[in-house]
C-alpha cells in the first residue's frame, strides 16, 4: 500500500472506507521508453489515527519513556473489525499493551482523527484479501486462547475455572517445564483445552 497524504477532516468519525472513483492505470517508464509497464491502482480514502511519535494514537496522551510500536497483526485487525488505518510506524502508551498486544479496551478507544488517500496496486489488494481471511478464520475458532483477546474474562472462567490473568500465570509456570509448541497447536492451547475437558467433560471431537 502506497501513502499518498493524509488531511484533516471533520467528519472522520464516519468509519466507511471511500473508493474515489474507479481504479485507473499509471505509466512506470524505467529509463527505455520502449519499457513502458502499465499499473492497475486504486485511490482509497481510509480513516486513519495519527501517526505522530510525540503523542498516543490511541488516547493521544503526550508519550514519554513508556511508548511502544504497535505491531502489524494489531493494526491490520483494527482495520478489518473497526474500519480504521492506524499508520506503520504509530506509537502508543505502553499501557495499552499486554503480552505485545492491545488490550480490548484499547482497541474499543481507538477513534480517526484524519481521512488518509492511499493507493492500492492488485498486490496490495491481494494481500489485503488474504489477511482478512486470516483474521476471520481466527474469529471463527472455537477455542482460541492463542489470541489474548480472543476469551473474555467470564469465559475463561467458565472453561476454565480460572480468571484470565490466572490463567496466563499457570501457562508461564507450564512453559518453563521444557514443555513445547508442537505443530499442530501451541503450549496455551493445550493447556486451555485440557483444562476445558477437565472442567466441562467436552469430548476430544468438540475440543477439536
Amino acid at each position: 500500500m502506497v501513502d499518498v497524504n493524509s488531511f484533516d477532516d471533520d467528519s472522520s468519525s464516519s468509519t466507511d472506507v471511500q473508493v474515489d472513483g474507479s481504479s485507473f492505470r499509471s505509466i512506470q517508464m524505467n529509463g527505455d521508453l520502449s519499457n513502458v509497464v502499465l499499473k492497475e491502482v486504486v485511490k482509497l480514502q481510509l480513516n486513519s489515527t495519527s501517526s505522530s511519535h510525540k503523542n498516543c494514537c490511541i488516547c493521544r496522551n503526550d508519550l514519554k519513556k513508556n511508548a511502544a510500536n504497535i505491531s502489524s497483526e494489531d493494526r491490520d485487525l483494527i482495520f478489518f473489525t473497526r474500519n480504521i488505518w492506524i499508520p506503520e510506524g504509530a506509537r502508543c502508551c505502553a499501557d495499552h499493551l499486554a503480552n505485545h498486544q492491545l488490550k480490548q479496551e484499547a482497541i474499543d478507544q481507538i477513534k480517526p482523527v484524519s481521512i488518509r488517500q492511499a493507493e492500492l496496486n492488485s498486490a496490495d489488494v491481494q494481500l489485503l484479501l488474504n489477511k482478512s481471511q486470516i483474521i476471520l478464520e481466527n474469529h471463527n475458532k472455537k477455542f482460541n486462547f492463542d489470541d489474548l483477546r480472543g476469551l473474555t474474562e467470564d469465559e475463561y472462567r467458565l472453561l476454565t475455572s480460572l480468571s484470565k490473568d490466572d490463567f496466563n500465570e499457570f501457562v508461564k509456570i507450564v512453559s518453563l517445564s521444557g514443555i513445547r509448541n508442537s505443530s499442530n497447536r501451541s503450549i496455551r492451547t493445550a493447556i486451555g483445552i485440557y483444562l476445558c475437558k477437565i472442567r466441562l467433560g467436552l469430548s476430544n471431537r468438540l475440543l477439536a
